[in-house]
């Protein structure tokens, strides 16, 4: 089988996007590699998103539509997978836009690397106006193979890419997976499990892949204890697999859990901490891992600052803070910064 002609599958979750969709799925139709598979999933939406997508279909034969209860991103990715026929699997949200040559750009870096099963190209996040909030880094156009030990590292200090977004996967192995259904950040989740079955990633170093953020995607100031818990199950998750698959990385793993901790503490309002057992637990984790934290190279000098702070008196350390942001700037609590969410 010729380069040209493989087969990928781009998978894409579809919920109230109307405002969005036709420029994420423009983007698809114009990519440079012909041999595509367009799957939208519309998860149940209750705008005008299932219309745009059956009028795609209608005017495309690459592109294929699904209907569905609403089930989550990860209900509509697996209904997705279950559909698709590529040689080759990605996926994209609908609020977010592809460049012209991610996929054969993707595609190439496999077909070089064959022994590779996950290959991923870089993001740039950026406002709805199109402001970059966030660059892709250097981007100097190679293929950098990233094995599985390091790649565990760099996500345990915030420097690896979980998204599934910027990914090309072969199907054989993909289609071994599911996506977690009912949990929240279910790549990073699904990530880990699969660079232990995979000796590399191969990562194209250019930007491929816009993230666009709005309003509702970001979640900087809001307390959405749903996806805060998930942050905190996670870090335990993952501190247990550096004991048991990737002992090197323990010091890196250990940062990411108080990091993740910390990032809970930040975030949450001191209203919400009182008979909140999750909130309980990392205040207690904190407390008894504090020389730790102090002691942790990864960590910055705020973050432990933080840490010590929010160890020993957390509630009257969030109210103070809250009341001071109140003065600063009334009708506008802020919580304490030094952690991304």
């Amino acid at each position: 089988m010729t380069f040209e002609e493989k087969k990928i599958t781009v998978i894409v979750p579809v919920y109230n996007a109307e405002k969005t969709l036709k420029k994420c799925v423009d983007a698809l139709l114009s990519q440079t590699h012909k041999n595509m598979e367009i799957i939208l999933v519309d998860d149940g939406s209750k705008d005008s998103s299932p219309e745009i997508c059956d009028t795609y279909a209608k005017e495309h034969d690459c592109i294929k539509v699904f209907h569905k209860a609403n089930g989550g991103s990860s209900s509509a990715r697996n209904e997705g997978l279950r559909h698709a026929s590529g040689d080759y699997i990605g996926f994209c949200d609908s609020d977010d836009y592809v460049e012209e040559d991610m996929y054969a750009s993707l595609l190439s870096a496999a077909e070089a690397n064959p022994e590779g099963c996950i290959f991923q190209i870089l993001a740039v996040y950026e406002s709805e106006s199109g402001e970059v909030l966030k660059p892709a880094g250097e981007q100097e156009g190679v293929v950098k193979i990233i094995r599985s030990p390091e790649m565990f590292r760099l996500l345990m200090l915030h420097l690896g890419d979980a998204s599934f977004c910027t990914k090309l996967i072969k199907s054989g192995f993909m289609k071994d997976y599911a996506f977690p259904e009912g949990r929240l950040n279910e790549d990073f989740e699904l990530l880990l499990s699969m660079i232990q079955k995979t000796a590399t990633v191969a990562e194209v170093e250019k930007c491929g892949y816009h993230i666009v953020l709005s309003d509702k995607s970001n979640t900087r100031g809001n307390f959405k204890p749903e996806f805060y818990n998930a942050n905190v199950a996670n870090s335990d998750m993952a501190y247990k697999l550096a004991e048991e698959k990737f002992p090197e990385s323990l010091v890196e793993a250990r940062r990411f859990q108080f990091y993740q901790k910390l990032d809970y503490l930040l975030h949450i309002p001191a209203k919400q901490m009182k008979n909140n057992p999750v909130c309980d637990e990392v205040i207690a984790f904190l407390k008894a891992h504090r020389k730790e934290a102090e002691e942790n190279p990864y960590l910055s000098e705020k973050e432990k600052k933080n840490i010590k702070i929010l160890s020993r008196t957390p509630r009257l350390a969030k109210r103070a803070h809250g009341l001071i942001m109140k003065v600063k700037k009334p009708g506008k609590t802020k919580v304490y910064e030094g952690a991304k969410a």
